[in-house]
This record gives C-alpha cells, sequence and structure tokens, in this order.
C-alpha cells in the first residue's frame, strides 16, 4: 500500500507541478498581451468579439445572457505559485523515506494536499485530491509502526 501511494503521490504531484508551471507562464504572458496590445493582437481580439457576437446572434442569446468575466491574472499566478509550491512539498514528503520519523513527512503531506485542494481552489482541485489519495496511502502503514 505504501508503494501505490508513493507511486500516486508522485505521479500526481509531479503533473501538478507541471501544470502550475504552465498556468504561471501562461497567465504571466496573457497579463503582458492585456497591459501591452499591440496592433496584431488588438485586431486578433476585436476578430474573436466579432466572431461571439455572430455565434451569439445564431443562438439568439443577449450578451447579458453569457457572464463575461474577466480573468484576474494576479490572483491565478499567485494560486500557480503557492499550487506548485504546495506540489513540490507533497511529493518531497510522500518520496522522502525518514527511518526515524517516519509519520512526519506522509502527514506534511497530507496537510499541504488539502490545503492546497482548499485554497487553490478547482482548476487544481483534482490533481491535489488525487496527491492526497497518494499521501494518505502512505500515511496509513506508517500509524502501523
Amino acid at each position: 500500500m505504501k508503494e501505490a501511494g508513493k507511486i500516486v503521490g508522485g505521479i500526481f504531484a509531479s503533473l501538478g507541478i507541471l501544470v502550475c508551471l504552465f498556468t504561471l507562464v501562461a497567465s504571466a504572458k496573457l497579463q503582458h498581451m492585456k497591459e501591452n496590445p499591440d496592433s496584431d493582437a488588438e485586431t486578433q481580439i476585436h476578430s474573436d468579439e466579432s466572431e461571439m457576437d455572430d455565434v451569439l446572434a445564431d443562438l439568439d442569446l443577449d450578451e447579458s445572457d453569457v457572464s463575461r468575466q474577466t480573468v484576474d491574472f494576479k490572483k491565478t499566478m499567485k494560486h500557480s505559485w503557492v499550487g506548485a509550491l504546495l506540489f513540490g512539498i507533497i511529493l518531497l514528503g510522500v518520496l522522502l523515506n525518514v527511518p526515524k520519523d517516519s509519520f512526519s513527512p506522509p502527514l506534511v503531506a497530507v496537510v499541504a494536499a488539502g490545503g492546497g485542494a482548499i485554497y487553490c481552489g478547482v482548476g487544481f482541485a483534482f490533481l491535489f485530491v488525487m496527491a492526497l489519495v497518494g499521501s494518505v496511502l502512505v500515511l496509513v502503514p506508517n500509524l502501523k509502526r
């Protein structure tokens, strides 16, 4: 059970780090494009908006029916940094073998996975929950010692 937990926790924590770093880079790039639009990007944005208006007209929907949410890139970047850090803690906690104090690293990984699922929200929740399952699978055999 401990080996299965290490595999599950390690895979999903590693995948979570990659997803968080990709999200961080994409958010930084999109924020930069939003703050410093060039002429090509503006024409692309306006053409995309006109295409969306055409689609909404075809579907007989008003713009008031569709929620146009603005993305808070700073919040997304903050959640990505915190998520990457927590996934790193989970990865270390799951894969670390400490003979004398074998209860603490998996417990820290469980707390980090639970906190990450709550703090980082829906975007990363699946990865945090799967890492939590792996962390619990590592923690349970350590409780029997």
